[in-house]
């Protein structure tokens, strides 16, 4: 058994299967169960093959509380009574989630830095929810080898079980290759070539054009099967998930806590810690029915950090989850992100700092209630 087992949603489920001996005994006599001590479950314990001393049984945990259970093996005495012959305990905890997201911006991503996000991965044994920006085929400012190289990784990354996502930036050159006017502003950088322009300065037609045009893109480029979403600088609100929806996505995250990116004030009006939620149709601040769900950037952008400097984003991390040792009673998200074109030297011991907290908690260490996943894994997972 697990010291560790989680409440199953709709992504994951771990039955508890034990293996049950009964020496010099006659258990088929005795009708060999198992019982769950916190609600009387029981289920059939069965002969494994090995013998007749060995059993084998597979206790559901559906609706089951978290906390600390305790597993029973039951039997029949000649005399009517079933009592427990053996025990054991073990843990149950809401599922905790971390969502680490790289995003493409459009511009050149060099070898090292993608070999760095990608050696970050690999050596933590967790997945990247990886966020094409179709513009690199739709400028002369990215060379065709830049480009190729790029595709090349991620659909490697692909090919490990990485999810492939779509992050727009309303570049000037992109926007016009959909055919759509581009708009100068606002702008919260002061550039010039579109790239800080919110997406939300398009209308929603526009927005849901802009979208279709960048997965059309991708389809043509051989990446598929796109259902999660950004919007550059984290602008996006209740037209662009509409958009989003309309283009097929599923999963968001777009959102963050209330303040402002460079000097424009962000749409959202949520708590830093903000859950994942489905939004409101009309409001995307809001809890509502929209076929989307929505998992806040919560996490923190890796962005430009050192060792030292990315401490306290990890210490704010971890606030949000069980401590360690401890069930989570309700199930959390964490969504953190980074970019391949970034993650030079400094920013990769930064990242591996800050992924590295959370060591401690991980389920597949049978330390605690923890998964990295995906983006559209963390959508199927609170589909239920």
């Amino acid at each position: 058994m697990r010291t560790w087992y989680l409440v199953p949603d709709g992504a994951f489920r771990e039955d508890v299967v034990v293996a049950v001996t009964f020496p010099n005994a006659d258990a088929d006599a005795g009708s060999p169960r198992l019982r769950l001590r916190a609600n009387g479950r029981t289920a059939p314990l069965e002969r494994s093959g090995l013998g007749a001393a060995f059993w084998r049984g597979t206790m559901p945990l559906d609706g089951v509380a978290p906390g600390e259970q305790e597993l029973e093996a039951i039997v029949r005495l000649r005399d009517g009574r079933d009592v427990a012959v053996a025990s054991a305990r073990f843990l149950v905890s809401a599922p905790e989630y971390v969502v680490w997201t790289l995003d493409f911006e459009g511009d050149t991503a060099g070898g090292p830095e993608m070999a760095n996000t990608a050696s970050i991965a690999d050596a933590l044994g967790l997945p990247m929810t990886v966020m094409w920006n179709p513009r690199a085929w739709t400028t002369t400012s990215v060379a065709q080898a830049g480009a190729d190289a790029m595709l090349a990784w991620t659909k490697a990354r692909a090919a490990k079980g990485d999810e492939v996502a779509l992050h727009v930036h309303p570049w000037n050159d992109f926007v016009a290759s959909a055919g759509i006017t581009p708009r100068l502003g606002p702008r919260w950088a002061g550039r010039t070539d579109g790239y800080d322009v919110p997406l939300t300065a398009y209308t929603e037609d526009e927005q849901r054009a802009l979208i279709a045009f960048g997965l059309r893109l991708m389809t043509d480029h051989g990446l598929t099967g796109v259902t999660s979403f950004r919007a550059g600088g984290l602008f996006a609100d209740a037209a662009t998930l509409r958009a989003a929806v309309a283009n097929g996505m599923t999963a968001d995250c777009s959102a963050t806590g209330a303040g402002s990116f460079g000097s424009l004030r962000l749409p959202w009006t949520l708590a830093a810690d903000a859950q994942p939620y489905r939004p409101a149709r009309d409001d995307a601040n809001k809890v509502g029915d929209l076929a989307i769900l929505e998992a806040p950037t919560n996490g923190g952008n890796t962005y430009g950090y050192t060792v030292d400097s990315i401490a306290p984003i990890a210490r704010a991390d971890l606030a949000m989850l069980a401590k360690r040792g401890e069930v989570a009673m309700e199930r959390k998200a964490i969504t953190i992100v980074s970019h391949p074109g970034t993650i030079d030297a400094t920013e990769r011991a930064a990242i591996e700092t800050l992924l590295t907290a959370f060591e401690p908690l991980r389920y597949d260490r049978d330390s605690g209630p923890l998964r990295f996943v995906t983006l559209r894994q963390l959508a199927t997972a609170y589909g239920r």
